[in-house]
């Protein structure tokens, strides 16, 4: 017996009694009314039912064969295509995101009018050319970076610049019509000033070490750019080109005797009393 008093279905008697009092049962009788409503689809089901157990057989050799042939038609790697499909099913739910936030950016106006634009042949050229020119870009990048963080400094150092400069002028009396008149007049040396740069660049780069290093110092210190040597190595200069060219359209082979008579000559005189005496002053020195 149940709980409420009534008898389950095994405590009842099979007989023909025990089977119209089931039928008499409200619940019994509403149970048959809703399969007599599905009368139709029962006997669809138990005929498909019959049909896929006789031809249990023929389907179990189908799929067999399917899954053969599909294990045939897979690569010899056929691991790596299982490890790459279990990856991407890993990463379905992160890709759905992400196609969901590009379908509501492609929705967007500004996003269709960035493509309109890009999609002009004038644009996709200029493109090219900056990306062909992306070395040079990335240079001017960094460049322009460090330019901003050194801003403060090189403010402060235009600032002291013009300050000499302002000071320059009112202590020479420059006025800004002077000044600008001299831009003028420097304007057609630029382009050589450009052309020239690279080379005066490389000229300083190599110099560099030997202006760093105590043999320049020791040289600034030797009076060798004392303003006196400087016009004494140019007057020598001057004097020595000028004889070379003198020469060379009138040779005048000198001999012995020709070179006893030129000492006779006063402005020879005073070159010989100036080497002589270098050389005894050099001479000294080196004692």
């Amino acid at each position: 017996m149940s709980s409420n008093g009534a008898a389950t279905h095994t405590d009842r008697p099979l007989n023909a009694a025990a089977l119209l009092e089931r039928l008499n049962e409200p619940q019994t009788a509403a149970a048959l009314h809703r399969l007599l409503d599905h009368a139709e689809l029962l006997a669809f089901s138990a005929s498909a039912v019959d049909s896929l157990l006789q031809r249990g057989e023929v389907i179990a050799d189908n799929v067999a064969a399917s899954v053969h042939e599909l294990r045939a038609a897979l690569p010899a790697e056929s691991g790596a295509l299982t490890d790459q499909l279990t990856r991407l099913t890993r990463t379905l739910p992160q890709l759905t995101e992400t196609i969901e936030q590009l379908a509501t950016l492609t929705n967007q106006p500004a996003f269709q009018r960035l493509m309109a634009t890009l999609s002009k042949p004038q644009t996709l050229d200029a493109l090219d050319r900056l990306l062909g020119q992306s070395e040079l870009l990335a240079f001017l990048v960094s460049a322009l970076d460090h330019l901003l963080a050194r801003g403060d400094e090189l403010t402060e150092n235009i600032r002291s610049a013009v300050e000499e400069l302002r000071a320059t002028m009112q202590d020479r009396a420059i006025t800004p019509d002077k000044l600008i008149d001299a831009f003028i007049a420097f304007l057609p040396y630029f382009p050589r000033l450009v052309a020239v740069a690279p080379n005066f660049i490389e000229v300083i780069e190599k110099i560099e070490p030997f202006v760093a290093s105590d043999e320049f110092d020791a040289l600034l210190d030797s009076g060798v750019f004392h303003p006196d040597t400087v016009r004494l190595v140019g007057e020598a200069g001057d004097a020595f080109v000028a004889s070379r060219e003198s020469l060379r359209h009138s040779p005048k082979p000198i001999g012995l005797l020709g070179l006893l008579r030129a000492l006779r000559d006063p402005d020879v005189q005073r070159a010989a009393g100036l080497i002589v005496e270098f050389g005894r002053r050099f001479g000294r020195s080196l004692a």
